[in-house]
């Protein structure tokens, strides 16, 4: 079903390139990508729903709120959105409760151009959106990539009645030993997240995952066009996040934590995990041949990992 679906994608994409203008072949990526999400989003039994959090219309997606179990939260990375945790979410047990949203400034949430975003406060917006949602289970078991990684820990530092459990993927928000690629660009001027032109975004896109999931060209250029169209935004709220670390507060959180991360990233130096590490009690597990986003290029295996840590079965 997936191999004809994607020959379907691939034929689709030639017929646009050969009969639409670009302008209509942009607006029918969108609306493909949001089809796709929305039947991912179906097989993970999530329900769309918003909530007002510190000014802010938070878009939330959820399911079995009124589990016994701890809410599994899933907070989502810098210029990404909750729908990327929908492939994993497909993979974790279907009695577990699930929250992922869109963060603040974030996907289908609100920006305000004079709001702060950095970790900690969208930490607490994290809080409150948990709080306004009310699951039956007040703790809940957090996992973030990458931003979402920083955030979580935050949340495990300014909320720790609230947090279970801290899963941390490719996770920003300590320092890094060895310079990552990006980081090497970043020193040298070039921030390949305010990418100018499809080119850049491209070429930046192509640093994000070694495996990355299957998306038509025009989709996969839609996507650019509205990555591109956020770049100010993304700028001021990018200034707000790169300059702070926990690394002298990680003895403080005490929650069981798992570090996830693929041993190719790009973004971000594996040898940041050795810094995470610092968690009293923390394991570390390393995906070979996977770059920033395990959850997307592996969701099974991410998923079944993440599942054996939640159980206490690792």
């Amino acid at each position: 079903m997936q191999s004809q679906l994607k020959t379907l994608l691939q034929s689709a994409s030639l017929v646009l390139a050969l009969s639409v203008s670009a302008p209509a072949v942009a607006s029918i990526g969108v609306w493909v990508q949001e089809k796709a999400l929305a039947a991912e989003q179906y097989r993970a039994g999530l329900t769309t729903g918003f909530v007002k959090v510190d000014g802010h219309d938070v878009q939330v997606f959820t399911r079995k709120l009124d589990s016994n179990a701890p809410c599994i939260v899933m907070i989502h990375g810098f210029t990404a959105r909750g729908a990327h945790w929908f492939r994993m979410a497909q993979k974790m047990p279907a009695e577990r409760c699930i929250i992922s949203l869109d963060l603040p400034g974030f996907g289908d949430s609100s920006f305000i151009p004079t709001a702060n975003y950095d970790a900690a406060t969208q930490a607490d917006r994290v809080s409150a959106v948990i709080k306004a949602l009310n699951p039956k289970n007040p703790r809940v078991d957090v996992i973030g990539n990458s931003m979402g990684g920083f955030i979580s820990a935050e949340l495990a530092l300014r909320h720790p009645d609230q947090v279970h459990s801290v899963g941390l993927m490719n996770a920003s928000g300590v320092s890094s030993p060895t310079p990552s690629v990006l980081r090497q660009q970043i020193s040298a001027g070039k921030n390949g997240f305010f990418a100018k032109d499809i080119e850049g975004f491209h070429a930046f896109y192509a640093m994000t995952m070694s495996k990355p999931p299957f998306i038509p060209g025009f989709v996969l250029d839609a996507v650019g066009e509205q990555a591109i169209s956020r770049v100010p935004r993304h700028e001021y709220i990018f200034k707000q996040i790169s300059d702070t670390t926990l690394d002298d507060q990680l003895g403080k959180i005490k929650a069981p934590t798992l570090i996830i991360w693929g041993d190719e990233d790009k973004l971000l130096h594996i040898s940041m995990a050795s810094v995470w590490r610092k968690i009293s009690g923390s394991r570390v597990f390393v995906f070979k041949g996977i770059g920033h986003m395990p959850h997307l290029e592996r969701p099974t295996e991410s998923a079944e990992l993440y599942t054996k840590f939640l159980n206490k079965t690792l």
